[in-house]
């Protein structure tokens, strides 16, 4: 699987505030693993895994748990390159927010941003890439902050937290949580999502532009286009982690989903030396961990990850770890 990236603007500017903090930037530079034009280029791609170890090393460095909240209270939308001017210059909230969901390659590759409108409810959900890690609480906290608390400063008004839940565990005092965000998200939960009242995304920006915003648009497609596509099979595994919970994973349905025939899907893994069960196998894994991280109960773990019952989730666990899940849990602890 092709290894996701990002814009190195958004790295870089963590690392200047990180350093700006007093932690040693060769120290940070050395766990990020980065090296080179990356580290000097703003518009460089620079690999997630990096932005997730410098995340983890500003933290550690600092002695500071809330880092990742801590550095994303300071940073105006528009640090993050033209899809933050544009942003800015949408017309309503929800503009704004769509534009940065549409372009999110540009600025991350590999977590997945979703937004949904459900009647009056509009519920946004993120998944970090990859195995759990540390990196992935404070990546979802600052996803959090940029919904909760940055749309209500781009508003001029406080906006409703209806539901607010994230898979892991608090990273310090709770106090921490209502200076940045204003409540406390309720933890160990199965997903990372929150939702606020649908009409919040209807409230006019201050600094809305239409002209300027089409000239950005415009910019940010290009800049969108010259990316390299996404690996078919990150597509398929994308696809099949959002229909584990319901089941529809057969391949008439998910090649309908990925616009390909059967036949085609088939080949297409084939060439990448795969298949569509495997990948299924592969996506139910890397959720598996995650989810018993959580403390979950085995009986919605296995329903989450779309078994039939919980004696095919034991089953496929055994097969994957030479463990049981309780076992594996416990030995995880």
């Amino acid at each position: 699987m092709s290894e996701p990236a990002g814009s190195a603007r958004g790295a870089l500017d963590v690392l200047e505030y990180a350093v700006a903090r007093g932690a040693d930037r060769a120290e940070l530079e050395r766990r990020m693993e980065a090296r080179g034009r990356a580290l000097a280029d703003p518009d460089a791609r620079l690999p997630l895994r990096c932005y997730y170890a410098l995340l983890e090393a500003g933290a550690d460095l600092l002695g500071d748990p809330h880092f990742g909240l801590a550095y994303v209270d300071q940073v105006e939308p528009v640090a993050i390159g033209a899809v933050g001017f544009l942003a800015t210059t949408s017309r309503t909230l929800g503009e704004s927010i769509e534009r940065v969901i549409r372009f999110h390659r540009v600025l991350s590759e590999g977590d997945v941003f979703t937004l949904e409108r459900d009647g009056a409810v509009a519920r946004f959900a993120v998944e970090p890439f990859g195995p759990p890690r540390p990196a992935h609480a404070h990546v979802v906290e600052m996803y959090a902050f940029d919904c909760l608390v940055m749309g209500a400063r781009m508003t001029g008004a406080p906006i409703e937290v209806l539901d607010f839940q994230v898979r892991h565990a608090a990273l310090g005092p709770l106090a921490g949580y209502r200076r940045y965000l204003g409540c406390v998200p309720r933890f160990g939960a199965a997903r990372n999502t929150w939702s606020i009242p649908a009409d919040a995304l209807d409230r006019p920006l201050p600094k809305a532009d239409a002209a300027l915003a089409r000239f950005l648009e415009g910019y940010v497609e290009r800049l969108d286009a010259a990316l390299p596509r996404q690996a078919f099979v990150d597509a398929v595994r994308a696809e099949i982690g959002t229909r584990l919970l319901d089941g529809a994973l057969s391949l008439d349905a998910l090649a309908s989903a990925l616009r390909q025939s059967p036949r085609t899907l088939q080949r297409r893994l084939a060439l990448d030396g795969t298949s569509l069960s495997a990948e299924i196998d592969a996506v139910r894994r890397e959720r598996a961990f995650a989810l018993l991280g959580a403390n979950l109960a085995l009986a919605e773990v296995s329903y989450l990850l779309g078994f039939s019952e919980p004696r095919a989730f034991h089953r496929a666990f055994r097969r994957w770890t030479g463990r049981t899940p309780r076992a594996w849990r416990a030995a995880a602890r």
